[in-house]
């Protein structure tokens, strides 16, 4: 797609429609990797981030579980079956516990899986799986207000913006959606060029 800079109603209509048929495959990814049914095994799995908000640009699936106690032993043996699969390419595992944690705070203690999944149709996808290890529910402060403040408007700004952020190599580096998300719902930012100033005045590296 190669109109970025106007929001037309060709290039709208592709971003709902990515958006929706991202959507639709991330049921079959998740299907067929069985991953609510094993999470549950260990607790409560939320689903958060563009797949749960619908503000799908990429194949990209983030998933919580809140495991107070939980042992890597324990970890490992449930995601076996995930890591085995023919389909995933990869597995990336972080142990954020302990003096790992990078945030030095209990309350942010996790066993982090990043999966990468070869679907049939080509695409790959990522899937990010944390196990949070803190006594209580795992507050996600910005997917719970992304909810309350969302609307239909705000919901295609974000997607215009995220469209031509995720090709730049500074996004998930130095930008990141939780900045474009901000900036839609708290600041009245609306198009990618007002997103440039937004991120100028905050030192952060526009296009």
């Amino acid at each position: 797609m190669s109109e970025p800079e106007t929001l037309t109603s060709k290039y709208k209509s592709f971003l709902l429609q990515r958006q929706n048929t991202l959507q639709t495959e991330t049921g079959m990814v998740l299907e067929d990797l069985g991953i609510v049914r094993l999470l549950s095994q260990l607790g409560n799995p939320v689903q958060l981030g563009s797949s749960a908000l619908g503000l799908m640009v990429w194949p990209d699936i983030d998933f919580t579980v809140t495991c107070p106690g939980l042992a890597i032993e324990r970890a490992l043996e449930m995601m076996r079956p995930v890591y085995a699969h023919p389909l995933v390419k990869r597995v990336r595992y972080l142990n954020e516990v302990g003096s790992f944690n990078p945030t030095s705070l209990e309350l942010h203690d996790r066993y982090y899986f990043g999966v990468y999944y070869h679907a049939l149709s080509g695409k790959e996808w990522k899937i990010d799986i944390s196990f949070w290890l803190g006594t209580n529910e795992h507050p996600e402060p910005v997917h719970d207000a992304v909810v309350r403040k969302l609307t239909e408007e705000t919901r295609l700004s974000i997607l215009w913006i995220k469209d031509i952020w995720y090709r730049l190599p500074t996004y998930r580096v130095q930008v990141y959606s939780v900045d474009i998300y901000n900036a839609v719902l708290e600041h009245g930012v609306r198009t990618p060029a007002e997103f440039d100033v937004y991120l100028a005045d905050r030192g952060k590296p526009a296009r």
